[in-house]
């Protein structure tokens, strides 16, 4: 009986023995499987921060497809341009070690002037576009010396309707260009007269309103520009009719008349300050014999007509 239990005690035993070994290897394999599968995702994880790193590192480095600058200079400063298939989305330039200033852009196409020191200066430039890259120049700007001076320009109606455009410069004038409307744009050249100064007749074509536009360059490459409304006016229509000794005359002008002048056997009639389009002037009174009238209009642009006529009364 003892032995019948104490067999069925160490078979018991035994029992338990087996049960707790073969649990053991199944719990470090699944431990073991828990682990294998956060490193998977972890390593999943590591490697796509890594590459995206690589890839935005590898546009930092690409030199395809930057911007393309230029820079030249006008009168007191300096234009800089560029063009990229990239968004530029800034730009910086300093003077030397002076602060830095920074322009957004946020465009395929840039364009700032940037005003010259008035000494000689190195200035700096960065342009940044949506890739992250930066594109810097470094360039000596020299003024000293140079002539940054732009022509001067003169606009003067003439009293036959044409225009009088002068253009005049401290050191020599190379040329001037006017473009009238929409029209093509017309460049004359100084005589080997002329220096300082360039002087031109214009004769304007098209009757009422016209815009020009004057450009004016010097042999520096300094620019000046001017645009002005011209009108241009028919020739005032005058018509005088007589009542004895009376004179009677109406005047239209299709810009406007601003002053009416009448000489009559070297006595003046004057009115100004009209500003209208027809005029009547009454009991203007000639005198027995031959009468000479001299009429002078300037209308509402200040270009003045002149006509003389006779005109005889015998009571």
């Amino acid at each position: 009986m003892n032995q019948i239990l104490m067999v069925e005690d160490k078979s018991k035993k035994t029992k338990n023995k087996t049960k707790t070994s073969s649990s053991g290897p199944i719990e470090i394999k699944n431990i073991v499987r828990f682990f294998a599968i956060v490193l998977i995702i972890f390593g999943i994880s590591f490697i796509g921060q890594g590459s995206y790193a690589i890839y935005k590192e590898s546009k930092g480095r690409n030199t395809k497809d930057m911007p393309v600058v230029s820079m030249h200079r006008e009168n007191d400063t300096i234009i800089i341009t560029a063009n990229s298939i990239n968004k530029i989305m800034k730009f910086k330039y300093s003077w030397d070690n002076a602060e830095e200033t920074v322009i957004p852009i946020e465009s395929n196409y840039m364009e700032e002037q940037i005003t010259l020191l008035n000494q000689n200066n190195t200035i700096h430039l960065t342009i940044e576009d949506e890739t992250g890259r930066a594109i810097k120049y470094i360039k000596q700007i020299e003024v000293e010396g140079i002539d940054m001076t732009k022509p001067t320009i003169n606009i003067e109606k003439q009293n036959n309707g044409n225009v009088k455009i002068s253009a005049t410069d401290e050191t020599e004038m190379a040329y001037i260009t006017y473009q009238i409307n929409d029209g093509e744009e017309i460049r004359i050249d100084k005589s080997e007269i002329e220096d300082k100064t360039l002087n031109y007749i214009l004769t304007f074509d098209n009757r009422g309103e016209n815009n020009l536009l004057v450009t004016a360059v010097d042999t520096s490459g300094n620019i000046e520009t001017m645009e002005e409304k011209i009108v241009v006016s028919e020739t005032p229509k005058v018509q005088m009719s007589q009542n004895k000794n009376i004179l009677t005359l109406q005047i239209n002008d299709d810009a406007g008349i601003k002053k009416v002048e009448i000489n009559l056997n070297g006595q003046i009639y004057a009115q100004d300050n009209m500003n209208q389009k027809e005029i009547i002037l009454n009991n203007i009174p000639l005198k027995e014999g031959t009468n000479i009238i001299k009429i002078t209009i300037t209308n509402v642009e200040d270009l003045v007509f002149s006509d003389v006529r006779e005109m005889s009364y015998e009571p």
